[in-house]
């Protein structure tokens, strides 16, 4: 039977401390053994299911252990590391009307703070619960002595995989946790995290350049020694490609993808980010909407993100195709900042010419950087005016 909440000395006196951390890191050995098949394997959908069990599984673990305890939800606040921010409106919608019907079928999982806990797992099911006519929910404890033996980036980075593999993370979720795991697992990347979008961008044409991004579909999948030998044979100019690199692969996702569909998802204005947590619009749509910028519209900031909530609640409520958006949005774009598509051949040649007329040899390194970001720069708009059809 689940308790109220007592004092941490009573709730664990009675506990051996050291056995739990021993058991609790042997199912997190577990855990990431499963996670390294996956990797090397793609997943098939009872592995994806078994892989979702595997919480729940750590979670009958830790009652066993300690107990289940019943907390209301004003005690209760989300993992500010948790890689998942994106929770759809009718998600949980679905949720409540689960945990009406069927009642919390599991307990969440919670790290106890000074009067009040901190969510390990179980977000969706917190944020639904009250709406469901809960007044408290079922969970069991993960001490601090449990968190203080577990590694937090190897920690994060089987959050983020456990995510990915079962499909539950938005690429603007998924944008943000790679940045981050990055940063995690190469600190020295800290300084350049803006950057690693551009660096991400400047290596993957080289691999197109080189014939080597066909190989991208089968190393993504391939076991780590694989990746390692393969990431190698590149010669890659600077450390931090090969991070980068490293990383993405790590997570069986393709570079050229996530150059294309995932990282322009990353500074998105505030009212954007609002709409993917509110309603889960996909990536694609957003980046349309994303194209509504004070400069392309050539207008205000606090115009700018007016229109962008008209069209977002026009969109939402007629629940337009990625077609249609993105015809309204070039529409929108054209009735605010008309400007004539046609270049004349003389002034589009010209200017091919002398794109084509750098020799990057005759410059230094601090040339090359600073030659790369006004490329890049230039790039990014030709990007927004064309739309994510360029990628396709």
């Amino acid at each position: 039977m689940a308790k109220q909440p007592v004092g941490m000395a009573q709730r664990f006196a009675s506990v051996n401390q050291n056995q739990q951390i021993f058991e609790l890191n042997n199912r997190i050995e577990d855990l990431e053994e499963e996670l390294r098949h996956l990797r090397s394997n793609p997943p098939s959908e009872g592995e994806k299911e078994a892989l979702n069990q595997q919480l729940e599984a750590l979670a009958s673990q830790l009652a066993q252990q300690s107990g289940e305890y019943h907390i209301p939800f004003d005690q209760i606040q989300p993992d500010p590391e948790q890689p998942r921010t994106v929770f759809p409106q009718d998600l949980i919608i679905a949720r409540v009307k689960s945990l009406q019907e069927r009642g919390q079928l599991s307990p969440v999982i919670v790290i106890p703070k000074e009067g009040w806990y901190q969510l390990f797992d179980g977000e969706l099911r917190w944020r639904s619960g009250s709406a469901a006519g809960l007044k408290t929910l079922r969970c069991v404890f993960l001490t601090q002595e449990n968190l203080d033996a577990l590694d937090r980036t190897a920690l994060f980075d089987r959050q983020l995989t456990t995510s990915i593999q079962s499909e539950k993370l938005h690429p603007f979720d998924l944008a943000n946790a790679l940045t981050k795991l990055m940063v995690m697992q190469y600190p020295e990347l800290a300084p350049q995290v803006q950057e690693i979008p551009n660096l991400l961008g400047a290596v993957n044409q080289r691999l197109k350049r080189s014939g080597k991004a066909a190989d991208l579909e089968s190393i993504r999948i391939a076991d780590r020694s694989t990746q390692k030998n393969w990431l190698e044979s590149l010669g890659l100019l600077q450390m931090e490609e090969l991070w980068i690199l490293s990383s993405i692969l790590d997570k069986q996702l393709n570079p050229i993808s996530v150059s294309s569909n995932i990282f322009p998802l990353l500074n998105l204005p505030t009212d954007l980010q609002a709409v993917i947590r509110e309603t889960g619009l996909e990536g694609s749509k957003i980046l349309e909407l994303k194209r509504l910028s004070p400069r392309l519209l050539n207008v205000s900031e606090e115009v700018a993100t007016q229109i962008r909530k008209e069209i977002t609640a026009t969109i939402l409520k007629n629940r337009a195709s990625l077609s249609q958006i993105r015809k309204l949005v070039s529409q929108t774009i054209q009735e605010h900042n008309p400007v004539s598509k046609s270049i004349p051949a003389s002034k589009l040649g010209t200017v091919v010419k002398l794109v084509q007329g750098i020799y990057p040899e005759q410059f230094d390194r601090q040339e090359l950087t600073e030659l790369r970001q006004a490329l890049h720069a230039k790039l990014q708009q030709v990007e927004a005016l064309l739309g994510p059809e360029l990628h396709n």
